[in-house]
């Protein structure tokens, strides 16, 4: 072997490796490519899937526009109907029945039914006023203030109002006046409501604010003479005893274990005290239950006088 030998396994070798390298690069470029061929072939593959879903909402979104217009071609011709139907009623004197007709076919509203229903309103109550008797002030007014809600720019209905309230307010004024006429002088708490209520139908009759002032001071100074009674009897929540009689009552019963409370009055007043009226029963040492009636005048929370069921006579 020559020197030169070496040099030439050296330089076979090298070539060797050279072409190693080449062929690595290209099975990698091969990947390489192959990756990207993958990739675009995944990245088509989306783009087709998005286009078959907006196409598919696409679709959708067509068939409820469609059916969208279906059934408000529906809805139109058959409000068109209710309409018409209304406006016949309306004519020929028949607006209640019109409304009924509007009432069953209220999801069909729309500005132009609820003009229609307006109208029929309208001409329904001008129809009850006109089979009113024109002494019937209350119904009267009732339509009337009923026409002036539904149509506040129309003078005729707002004059028509005032009148027929202030015939009722008068009417009303007499019955409440022949009330308090008849009510006794005694009875201050009753004589000044309604003398109170009669101001405020005619704040300018002076009559009335003069019997108010003078009853409102009769009743204040009475509720003052109360006061030495002590606070006024309750009646227990079933309206059967007031607890100051049934406490009296077991304490000087003879039979107190038996004692039934059975009903009690209302409470009433006497220059001695509050007096009020219960019905209770008991059991003798026989068994046999009996049952009686008293009256009862208390002051301060205490029993002070018990008279038989006779002694006075409620009105």
């Amino acid at each position: 072997m020559t020197v030169s030998s070496p040099a030439r396994i050296f330089a076979a070798m090298n070539i060797e490796t050279i072409k190693e390298f080449i062929q690595s690069r290209k099975i990698l470029l091969g990947c390489l490519a192959g990756g990207i061929l993958l990739v675009a072939a995944g990245y088509g593959i989306l783009i087709l899937q998005q286009s078959i879903a907006e196409e598919k909402a696409r679709v959708v979104e067509q068939h409820r526009v469609e059916q969208e217009r279906i059934v408000k071609e529906k809805q139109d011709a058959q409000r068109a109907k209710v309409i018409e139907a209304m406006k016949r009623l309306i004519e020929t004197g028949n607006a209640e029945t019109a409304l009924t007709v509007a009432e069953q076919n209220k999801g069909l509203m729309n500005n132009e039914l609820q003009a229609m229903i307006h109208l029929a309103t309208e001409k329904d109550l001008l129809d009850r006023i006109e089979r009113t008797s024109k002494w019937n002030y209350a119904d009267l007014a009732k339509y009337y203030g009923e026409l002036a809600g539904l149509d506040p720019e129309n003078s005729k209905y707002r004059k028509e109002l005032k009148g027929y309230d202030k015939k009722l307010r008068k009417r009303l004024e007499r019955k409440l006046y022949a009330q308090a006429q008849a009510l006794p002088v005694r009875d201050f708490k009753a004589n000044m409501d309604i003398y109170e209520e009669l101001m405020q139908l005619n704040p300018g009759e002076k009559l009335y604010k003069s019997k108010y002032d003078r009853y409102r001071d009769k009743y204040e100074a009475f509720m003052k003479e109360l006061e030495k009674f002590g606070p006024k009897p309750m009646l227990s929540a079933d309206k059967k005893f007031y607890p100051e009689v049934k406490q009296y009552l077991k304490q000087n019963s003879m039979y107190p274990e038996t004692l039934e409370m059975d009903s009690a009055t209302d409470c009433y007043y006497t220059d001695s005290g509050w007096l009020v009226g219960c019905t209770y029963s008991e059991k003798n040492e026989l068994g046999t239950r009996f049952s009686e009636f008293l009256w009862f005048t208390i002051t301060n929370s205490t029993v002070q006088k018990v008279e038989a069921g006779g002694a006075y006579t409620v009105n």
